[in-house]
Formats: C-alpha cells, structure tokens, sequence
C-alpha cells in the first residue's frame, strides 16, 4: 500500500478512533450492571462520535491520497502486476553494460524517469526491460506494468485503468488511458514501473508518458527517435559482441567454441535472436556449426531461422515482415520500401551518403533520398554511422543494415516470382553505373578508397544476381579493370576471368564484350608476370576480332598493339618491333596522326627501340611523339606523362645522366600530383628515379629512395607484385655496390 504524503499517519488515526470506539462499545456490553443508568447516554452517543470521527478521517485520507479502490491483499502488500511480463530468454545472456546503464539511468525512488530501450528488432530490447521487470516484481514494487504497444498504447492502458478502478461508465479508451497517466504523476512516492513494449509509433505514446510524480517507464522500440526526444534518456541496444555472442552459443549447443561458431555468429551479425534460433535448429537437429552453415545457405531461411516454439518474440523473419509492413503503412510514397532493398543487395559494409546522393536520380524516388533515409533510420532498419568530412568533400556518413535483416529482406522479396527482387537489381545496377561511369581510370590512386567501396558493392550485387544483366555485367569489368589500374592483380585477375566467363556464357564467345574482356584479362596477365597467358589470349583475341569485327576496327587494332606489348615485356623484341610499327601505320591510316591510339603507338614503337638498345631512333621518335602529346592531348594526359617518362628512360639507357635526371625528377613531380603518389605508375617513375641517382654513383640516395619505394610499393601492390619483386632487388644491388665501393 502507499505510505507516501498523508498515507500513513492519518490511516494510524483512524485505527486508533475505530479501536477505541469498539473498545467502549465492547466494555459497555460486558460491564453494562457496573455502570449507572446515567451514564450510559454519555458513552453511548461518545462512542457514536468516536464512530462518525473515524469514518470521516477514512474518507478525508482516501480522497488526499488517491487511493485505488481495487484491493491488493488483505494485509495491504502484495505487489500488482499487470500484463505478461515475458519468460526469460532461453539461455539468457547477460548484457552487463546495458542494463548498468539502464538501472543508473532509472535511478532511485523519489522522482520519475522515462528511458528509452532503441535497437534493431531482435537485439534483445524486451528480454532487458523484462529482467528490470522482474527485479521490480521481487523487489516488491507497489504496480509493475507490462503493456504490448504494436497495436498502440491506449488498449493496454485502458485495461490497467480498468484494474487500477480508475474507468468510468461511458468513458472512450483514451480518457480512460489519460487517467492512468494522471495517476501515474501522483507524487506519493509509490514504486510503479511502466514497460511500453514494441513501441510502433513514438507520436501515439507521447500523450500518456507521465510528465511529474515517482513513476519509472520502460519504452522499447525499434524507432530511433526515442533518442532525441524531450524528456526521455536513450539507453541503446545493439548486437551481442563476439565475446558475449560466443558464450551464447557455447552454452546454447552444448558446443566448443571454434572458428566455425564464430563465423556463425558473423554470419548473422550477433543479432541475439538470430543466434538463439541458429541454436536452437542446431540443437534440435544435431548440427555441427559447420552443418549449420552448409543449411544457412542451402536451404530456406523459413527453415533455418524458425522461431522457436513457446517463445514470446515472432522470430527475425516475422520481425522484419513487421518493419517492412509498417513502412508501406506510414511511407505512402513507397520510397523506404524501395530503398530497403536495394540497400540490402549492397555491401554489408555499407554504402557512402555521399554515394547515394551523386546516383539518387538513378533511384527514381518520389519524394526524395533523404526522406527515405530519415524513416529508415527511425525504424531502425538502417544506421547512419560515422560524422566526420572525408578527403573529397562527403559527409563521411555510412548508411548500413545489418546483415541478417538485409538476408531476410533478400529472401522475401526473392520468393516467386521475385519481381521485387529483379526491379530492385535493375534498380541497384543503375544506381552503380551512374557512379562508375563518371569515374575516371586516371582517378584510381586519388580515389582508392572510393574505388573499394563501388567495387565491393559492384560485386556483391553480382553474387545476388543469378542471371546477371548486360549492364551489371559491364560494372563487373569496369571494377576488375580499375583494380588492374591500381595493380590490384590479385584482386582483379579473378574479377576479369569471371566476368569473361559470364560474358561468354550470357552473351556468347563472339561478342564484342567478351571480346573486350578477353583482352583485359590478357592485360591483367601481362602486367603480372604471366607472359605466356598474355600472349596466348591477346593472339586468340586478335585472331577473333579480326574475324568478327574486321582488320581495321580500332578494337581489333588495340588488340594488335597490346600482343605486340605482350611480346615486349616477354623480351621477345624480333616480333615486337615489326608488329608495332605495322600496328602504327594502320592507326595512322585509320586514325589519322593525332588520335590518341596513334600517338600511343608510336610510344610503343619507341619503347621497343630502346628495349632493343636502339636508343638513338629510340630517343628521336619519343621527342617527336612528346611534342604531338603536349600539342594535341595537354601536358598532365597519362599519354603525355608516359612519353615524358619514356625519354627520361631512354636518356638513362643512352647515359645522357644529365637530362635524364631532372626529367624524371619532373616525372615523378607530375605523376604524384596528376595520378596520385600510390600509383603503379609513380611507383614505377620513382623506381626509375632511384635507378638514374644510382647510376651516376649517388647511392645514398638511390638506397633511401628505393627504400621509401619499396614500402609503398608492398603495401599498395604487395610483397609478390613484379614492381615489388623488381625494386627489392634493385635496393639490394644498391646497396652491394655501396658495401663494395
């Protein structure tokens, strides 16, 4: 019972009249011979008013004190409990930190607190709050309340109204939920806690939060706006980490914790609900974790995602159909439902605000990016991480799902006819193209960490993509292309075989796209070392573009130009010079002189000379070509830096150390600012910096700049990369001839 301000005190009165007044009563009815006939008026009528006094001390403190007409117990302390306050989890975790934060932030008794549990559906929101519950009830709490809001507060609180015997004939649910919020702010230092769960729609519970009094409220929900409302202290609820994730399964499986339990846990993000129905199907089935991740991918996630039987939660496929639903309640416009799935056919790193702003007319959205951002992020079906500038002027804002919700999503819009998963594809593909295709090669080093975030989304959208289209099929090449620019040959060489692989199983072996990839991956080849690959493929795709396209299609006369490279850096200079000059003369009877392809001929044509130690022809043309390059493409053109840098080598091989210096010094200037500092092609320029300082005997400083070069090179390239292979040794040439002198 309360005992709060003029509870106690006036119902001890009370006690005290009534007991006296029974008291003389009762001694008037035993000892009615001892008194005299003329006193017994006198007791009589003080007894009456002894009587009436009580009784209206009793009416006085009801009224002062509120008092709930509905009794608790005969001895005035049993503890009410209202609603089903849910089981405890099975195998229940502890989440130390969350819920330290959440009793501190309550705090103690005396005054009211509204917190706030936000987190993604299935994080463990209601079993935290339950285990407040719970301690409450054990504690003795004068009311413990828990009221389900997925179909909004006012039913719950009605029927609490209702117990508490606070309705009223004739009364709306509403007046009647209002009036338990009146109650709530009494100030009688009673101990209530209030636990909204599932909170759908902040707007429909702000009127009933009670705003003075000693009252404490739970609110859970999945909506993030919680956490910036008036009032209301957010006590955030995320996934399980690794650690906590790990015991869960140890204790739930029965299992030794392994590399495979931590790779479930991965796989479904540490969302504590999705590892507990993982466990649960491995227990019931037997399964190993490695089984268990064999059938994750196997088989329907109906299956290996099925609630578990007796549990107070839907399960994660129920609780993500319970999202997407109220998004096509609230989000008329169909934006955030749209969004939603073309996110989630992204990379689970996330994807860059800054990205999805540049591509946003590729989404066609009604009513606007932001927007849809803004109703996702509130549903908490997406984070918005990350606040600081980057490098190129973006937000740094990263929009991500998790990655089990973005796999339900996937699977439900997958089911046949999976329309909604096909328009959202197309949807995604476009959106990529938009980006890639204003993304320069030249730009690739500048814009490396970009580069890995449209790459990753590009090729994570492909491995949803069963039947990939013409257009994702070309981001599949534009991403293994731009990592061989990169000299990510580790990297790119598997993207180009698949994408040739495809291409020739979609389009067929004689399409001018899988022609196109053919000749990329020989390139990729070429560049790492794979001379014999290189030069079989480029001759196989000269043979058919020849035959497909014709002689004198300038595909076919790349294809020519890049076998006669092939042959080049393999040494084999007596098939190299003959076909690059007759390479030459067809673009220049093609092209004409000044086209680009004709230019880089003729560099080709020069640098086989010098290759084959004619350095005096070799030094003329590259002169020559210079002076076109400047005229015709600008000085910062990769053509012109490539021609500046070929006679810088050529001055090196002819000894003509004077010129060739400040030229490659030159060189290496442009090509860190033009091209980027981590770019094979610097690299490559500083290499040969450090060979020029070397052969004029300045070792010291041949030593430390094939050092500083030999660094980047393995962290931008790797240890195994031929420019890492080729400047390790030239460092360790270095420095024998420094020992020796």
């Amino acid at each position: 019972m309360s005992r709060g301000k003029g509870g106690w005190l006036p119902s001890a009165v009370t006690g005290v009249l009534v007991a006296a007044a029974v008291g003389l009563v009762g001694n008037l009815a035993t000892n009615t011979v001892e008194l005299s006939w003329r006193w017994w008026p006198a007791v009589a009528w003080t007894a009456t008013g002894m009587l009436l006094a009580a009784s209206a001390v009793f009416e006085w403190v009801r009224h002062r004190s509120g008092a709930d007409p509905v009794r608790m117990g005969a001895s005035g302390s049993e503890v009410r409990v209202f609603g089903a306050i849910p089981q405890q989890a099975w195998h229940w975790q502890e989440r130390p930190d969350e819920a330290t934060a959440l009793r501190e932030t309550l705090g103690g008794k005396g005054r009211t607190a509204l917190v706030a549990l936000p987190g993604e559906r299935g994080a463990g929101k209601s079993q935290l709050a339950a285990t407040y519950a719970r301690r409450c009830v054990a504690d003795g709490y004068d009311l413990v309340a828990w009221i389900n809001t997925e179909s909004g507060p006012v039913t719950g609180l009605a029927l609490l109204a209702d117990q508490l015997g606070l309705s009223k004939a004739e009364q709306t649910p509403e007046a009647a939920a209002t009036a338990v919020r009146r109650w709530l702010e009494r100030d009688d230092r009673a101990r209530r806690l209030v636990v909204f769960d599932n909170v759908d729609d902040p707007d429909a519970l702000g009127g009933f939060l009670p705003a003075t009094g000693t009252s404490k409220v739970i609110i859970t929900s999945n909506r993030r706006e919680f956490t910036s409302m008036p009032g209301i202290t957010a006590v955030s609820v995320g996934m399980f980490t690794p650690a906590q994730g790990l015991a869960f399964l140890g204790k739930a499986t029965g299992l030794p914790t392994t590399d495979d339990a931590r790779e479930v846990g991965e796989q479904l993000g540490w969302l504590p609900l999705g590892l507990a129905q993982a466990a649960a199907y491995m227990v019931h089935d037997r399964l190993s974790y490695r089984q268990y991740l064999a059938a994750l991918e196997e088989q329907d996630l109906d299956e290996t995602l099925r609630r578990q039987a007796g549990t107070d939660h839907p399960g994660v496929l129920k609780a993500t159909q319970l999202s997407l639903a109220g998004l096509r309640r609230t989000a008329v416009s169909g934006d955030a439902a749209r969004l939603v799935t073309v996110l989630s056919l992204l990379s689970s790193n996330g994807i860059s605000r800054t990205l999805l702003t540049q591509a946003e007319t590729a989404l066609s959205l009604k009513v606007g990016l932001r927007h849809a951002l803004q109703v996702l992020a509130a549903r908490s079906l997406i984070t918005l991480g990350g606040t600081t500038q980057d490098q190129h002027g973006g937000d740094g804002v990263v929009v991500s799902m998790h990655r089990l919700t973005a796999r339900v999503i996937r699977h439900q819009v997958g089911k046949p006819p999976g329309k909604a998963l096909a328009t959202a594809i197309t949807t995604a593909t476009r959106m990529l193209h938009t980006l890639t295709d204003e993304f320069p090669y030249t730009q690739v080093a500048h814009r490396r960490a970009e580069l890995d975030e449209l790459a990753a989304h590009v090729l994570t959208l492909r491995g949803y993509s069963h039947d990939p289209s013409h257009l994702l099929l070309s981001q599949c090449d534009w991403v293994g292309k731009a990592l061989y620019e990169t000299g990510d040959l580790t990297r790119a060489i598997p993207v180009l075989t698949s994408t040739l692989a495809d291409r020739e199983r979609i389009l067929g072996p004689d399409h001018p796209d899988t022609l196109t990839s053919r000749n990329n991956l020989a390139a990729a080849y070429r560049a790492a070392g794979r001379h014999d690959e290189a030069i079989n493929l480029h001759r196989r795709t000269v043979v058919d573009r020849e035959r497909v396209l014709g002689p004198d299609h300038p595909d076919t006369l790349t294809s020519r130009n890049n076998l006669a490279g092939a042959y080049r850096t393999a040494g084999r200079h007596d098939e190299a010079i003959p076909l690059t000059e007759a390479v030459l003369a067809d673009r220049e009877r093609v092209l004409g002189p000044d086209h680009p392809d004709t230019l880089g001929s003729r560099n080709n044509l020069a640098g086989a000379y010098r290759a084959a130690g004619r350095h005096d022809e070799a030094i003329a043309l590259i002169e020559a070509v210079l002076a076109d390059c400047e005229r015709v493409l600008g000085p910062d053109h990769h053509e012109t830096l490539g021609s500046r840098n070929n006679l810088a080598g050529a001055y090196r091989a002819a000894g003509r150390h004077d010129e060739a210096i400040p030229l490659t010094e030159a060189v290496v200037a442009d090509c860190e600012r033009v091209l980027g500092p981590d770019h094979p092609h610097t690299l490559t320029n500083r290499n040969g910096l450090a060979e020029a300082y070397r052969s004029v005997g300045r070792l010291d400083e041949a030593i430390a700049l094939y050092r500083q070069t030999l660094a980047d090179c393995e962290r931008v390239l790797g240890p195994d990369h031929p420019l890492s292979v080729t400047v390790r040794d030239n460092l360790a040439s270095a420095r024998r001839s420094r020992y020796e002198r």
